[in-house]
């Protein structure tokens, strides 16, 4: 959780772009009624590392999940990687890739990103579109963010 302010800037850039153009059912249950985290709160709740699952394609279309553990380090997704791993022939074949997290049935967040794939043991992946919901200040499930 040490990201610089142009990093939380650019998270939060993300956030507002993917609000703009998500689709009927991510803006009712993600973006509307101030459900939709912050880029501070994202970055919150991803913290040191979460376990997430990744979503990959391979080069003939079948669709991989894993459940991984997963870093946010400067705005990037850094994922553990086997030289031998179906995910990573999938990213090869095919970049783009979905990361889901959540903690509870109100927070949660869906990132859809590009992976690149040149380091020997760890991909590195870019989020494109960014969706975090957490409960908005009223619900009975709300927590004020902490500072």
């Amino acid at each position: 959780m040490h990201e610089t302010p142009e990093t939380i800037a650019e998270l939060q850039a993300i956030i507002e772009r993917s609000s703009k153009t998500a689709g009927p059912a991510i803006a009712v249950n993600f973006i509307g009624g101030g459900w939709q985290m912050s880029a501070e709160e994202f970055i919150a709740f991803w913290g040191e590392e979460r376990m997430t699952s990744i979503s990959t394609v391979s080069k003939s279309g079948l669709v991989h999940a894993a459940p991984l553990e997963v870093r946010l380090i400067d705005g990037k997704f850094h994922v553990p990687m086997f030289a031998d791993s179906q995910r990573l022939r999938d990213h090869r074949a095919n970049p783009r890739c979905a990361i889901t997290s959540w903690d509870g049935p109100y927070r949660a967040v869906i990132v859809y990103g590009d992976a690149d794939v040149s380091a020997a043991t760890t991909v590195v992946i870019t989020p494109t579109r960014i969706y975090g919901i957490r409960p908005p200040a009223g619900h009975h499930a709300y927590t004020p963010p902490e500072g």
